[in-house]
């Protein structure tokens, strides 16, 4: 089990939230009625330009984000989203995964630099005759 905690938490940090896939499909499931169709409240969940020119997700930090809050609420709470029911925790969190890692339109799976901070570089006092590439 515990093997398998770590093998999830290492997709996590490899792999962003897609938008497209993984986002836009709850509010299709969820929201058709009052967002979708319109902009109940002024927010139209239709597409993600729509979503993010209403100013209800502030990206990096889920917190500060007028969605989260809402579909966070208690049921019997005011503004509290989707009005009849509530998200699965599983669908909450993956929405605050995707507001932490910027609420992007595209999964970015993009790694800069090297993340072990065990590896050598070129610049360490290594022999060229291991790493060739260093000489040049």
């Amino acid at each position: 089990m515990r093997r398998l905690c770590i093998l999830i938490l290492l997709a996590n940090a490899l792999f962003s939230v897609d938008y497209e896939s993984e986002i836009q499909p709850i509010w299709d499931a969820h929201c058709g009625g009052c967002h979708l169709s319109g902009s109940s409240g002024g927010l139209n969940l239709l597409n993600y330009d729509n979503l993010m020119s209403s100013g209800s997700v502030v990206p990096g930090n889920h917190l500060q984000s007028e969605l989260y809050d809402r579909i966070t609420r208690a049921e019997s709470e005011a503004g509290d989203m989707p009005p009849t029911g509530s998200l699965t925790t599983a669908q909450i969190n993956l929405i605050a995964q995707w507001i932490d890692e910027g609420a992007l339109e595209e999964e970015s799976s993009d790694v800069l630099g090297c993340i072990d901070p065990n590896a050598i570089t070129c610049s360490d006092d290594i022999d060229v005759i291991y790493f060739p590439e260093c000489s040049t």
